[in-house]
């Protein structure tokens, strides 16, 4: 597998940018997650002190996050006109296009700073460590590339890889799937072919993924959807939502998935980067899959922050007794394709494994494990 080894960079963030911003009269940061805390404090370390956070969910607006106010878009380019926005969220293409309708004189002033991924986000870090780790596991990369079912599923894996090394985003532009995350055509053609359809929503955060599952599969079966989701306020909102989702069936559970089942684990963040730890404000149930006394299921969906890896170990009877689909975030941390695909392979049932990857940055990078009894067939 040909990797572009000669560009890998060691710095995350470009120079020349932070060269730009520090002639900025006032810089804002648009998004307030855990990649805005990541900015802001690259930027402080480069002497540059960010005037606020601006962010689109209400919920964060009008708080304060690492010592600066969280306001809406418009408020804060409306106190300060002149800023540079730093745009520090994985949607940066629906933000840029936000910003362009409200006013098209502010694209000079957009910079994106966020070429890190999500394990360098959280663990603070402003040095690649992707060439010596790419490297130490090349045979590994390797075997996942002859593995994965597909042309595209190979290109997208050189892809990612290429990204890493050199934060080039043109490497991603190119391997970009135009498909929709977890129900992507390509993956699993038109859907389910009638009947029920047993899907459990790992991260279901707001009810966003439920609505896309009722939109893509819906017509054709009826859809009886477990989801989960660690954060409380989130849950709320998927059960303020469930009665325009009939007449699919909408079972709600304030928990987390993990590969036991207890009450020792805790939960931090809002959101869509909330997640369970050991440390936190909000203690929280666990659930294993395998503990469910579930009768059928025919989908699994993983987007929970990391704990992609361990809710699988704890799902190994369900998966091997019923065969389900799978679309799991393997973005998370530093070696997910290799211990999501490893886990793939161990399975006594047979899965043909696809790779895509859903934005111009580091998030959605999603693998699927189609059983092959029924690949490119629900």
């Amino acid at each position: 597998m040909k990797l572009d080894f000669e560009h890998s960079k060691k710095e995350i963030i470009d120079t020349c940018m932070i060269e730009e911003l520090k002639r900025a009269k006032d810089v804002i940061v648009f998004g307030a997650g855990g990649s805005g805390d990541w900015t802001v404090s690259a930027l402080r370390k480069h002497g540059i002190m960010p005037r606020c956070f601006c962010d689109n969910s209400e919920r964060k607006q009008g708080k304060a996050q690492n010592f600066l106010d969280i306001l809406s878009f418009e408020d804060a380019i409306r106190l300060y006109p002149e800023a540079a926005v730093c745009i520090a969220s994985m949607w940066q293409e629906e933000i840029q296009r936000q910003i362009t309708a409200y006013d098209p004189g502010l694209e000079k002033h957009m910079y994106n700073l966020l070429k890190s991924m999500a394990w360098e986000t959280t663990n603070c870090q402003y040095v690649s460590s992707e060439e010596e780790y790419i490297r130490g596991n090349l045979p590994r990369f390797e075997e996942l590339c002859r593995d994965l079912a597909d042309e595209y599923s190979k290109e997208t894996l050189r892809g990612i890889l290429n990204y890493r090394l050199t934060r080039d985003r043109s490497c991603l532009e190119q391997i970009k799937s135009n498909g929709s995350v977890y129900t992507d055509k390509a993956i699993w053609g038109s859907g389910p072919e009638g009947g029920e359809y047993f899907i459990i929503d790992g991260g279901a955060y707001d009810g966003d993924t439920v609505k896309d599952f009722v939109e893509a599969w819906g017509v054709r079966a009826r859809l009886r959807l477990h989801c989960f989701e660690a954060g409380r306020a989130n849950c709320r909102l998927i059960e303020d939502k469930k009665e325009r989702f009939c007449p699919h069936q909408i079972f709600v559970h304030h928990s987390a998935l993990w590969d036991s089942t207890g009450s020792g684990m805790v939960f931090s963040g809002t959101g869509l980067s909330g997640k369970i730890g050991e440390q936190g404000s909000e203690r929280i149930v666990t659930e294993r899959i395998d503990d469910l006394g579930l009768d059928r299921l025919d989908f699994i969906k993983l987007d929970i922050e990391g704990a992609e890896r361990r809710c699988l170990e704890g799902a190994r009877k369900t998966i091997e007794a019923y065969h389900p689909g799978l679309a799991v975030c393997a973005y998370h941390l530093q070696d997910d394709l290799l211990a999501l695909s490893d886990f793939v392979r161990s399975l006594d049932r047979p899965y043909e494994m696809k790779l895509r990857h859903y934005k111009n940055s580091a998030g959605d990078t999603i693998l699927y494990a189609v059983p092959k009894k029924r690949a490119g067939k629900m």
